[in-house]
């Protein structure tokens, strides 16, 4: 029975509940706070000046349904300068390493530069020693950003 006068107290608009008929409308400051999840960034306004001079990557995955031919990640590579994106498909994260192999062999000759920095996530597929001996030995700088940040 009580919940029938609640029921009939509150104004529905569109199907929808009016929220404002609970006192004023106010959100507290608590419940503000526990909805943000994180502060956002400032826009950034440094951009490069040449293809290949900051490359962004990450690996999207796993989906829950591989696709017909059993992959499951997705390997994104994004240029800084112009944000053109390349994106491999991977069945393991093992392979992350052997696909950022294919890319760098394939840019630098098609585009006559080197990769210079590299901007990836702390995730374990791109912090393996293999990778940073790698990239040590062709002068690539290292950007790591925290994990689960975009």
């Amino acid at each position: 029975m009580d919940k029938l006068k609640v029921m009939v107290k509150l104004k529905l608009v569109n199907g929808l509940l009016n929220l404002s008929s609970f006192g004023g409308g106010e959100v507290c400051e608590g419940c503000q706070f526990g909805k943000a999840h994180r502060l956002p960034f400032d826009k950034s306004t440094s951009r490069c000046t040449a293809p290949l001079e900051l490359i962004h990557s990450d690996l999207m995955g796993p989906t829950r349904t591989p696709s017909f031919s059993g992959y499951s990640y997705m390997l994104i590579f994004v240029d800084d300068y112009n944000r053109f994106t390349w994106i491999y498909f991977v069945k393991h994260k093992s392979e992350v390493f052997n696909k950022f192999f294919q890319f760098k062999e394939v840019v630098e000759e098609v585009l006559g530069s080197k990769i210079k920095r590299l901007r990836t996530n702390n995730g374990g597929e791109f912090t393996s020693e293999e990778f940073l001996n790698f990239c040590r030995k062709h002068d690539i700088k290292r950007e790591l950003t925290c994990t689960e940040t975009p």
